[in-house]
């Protein structure tokens, strides 16, 4: 894991090394989660599908090309995280669980949690948008650990 040094004038990151086993590249500010295939190993990274919902591993830092090597953020603020939603409107501080589907790589904004565990919450508000589905980005809070 890496950790920043402490400082008054910034918010406290950590991060875990991954390797990205998606078949493509996991843009900056993609939700990953922990590969849960037969070959787990703590290690190995992939866009979420509907088995591995809480196997949530945190936020790609910035690209990681298909198997490669990169910083994944498991805990603290992130100016731009990637966002799907079909809810319309979100505020600051409404949680944020792991969303499924083909293109998606993202966390969704949930006022309610059901069974889904929440791994951050919103620090801006999202607009609802004239479509019944979007994608954005938005500030938030990752806490994977």
């Amino acid at each position: 894991m890496l950790f920043k040094r402490v400082s008054r004038t910034s918010a406290e990151v950590a991060y875990i090394v991954v390797q990205n086993v998606s078949g493509s590249t996991a843009t900056a500010g993609f939700s990953l989660v922990f590969d849960v295939g037969a070959s787990v190993d703590g290690v190995r990274v992939t866009q979420a599908s509907a088995t591995d919902l809480q196997a949530f591993a945190g936020v790609a830092d910035s690209d990681i090309a298909n198997n490669a090597y990169g910083l994944c953020q498991v805990y603290g603020y992130r100016a731009s995280v990637k966002i799907f939603s079909s809810t319309g409107s979100s505020v600051t501080g409404d949680n944020l669980t792991v969303v499924t589907g083909g293109t998606h790589w993202g966390l969704t904004p949930a006022t309610t949690l059901g069974t889904s565990k929440a791994f951050g919450f919103l620090c801006a508000a999202v607009a609802a948008s004239t479509s019944s589905q979007y994608a954005t980005t938005a500030a938030g809070f990752i806490r994977a650990l």
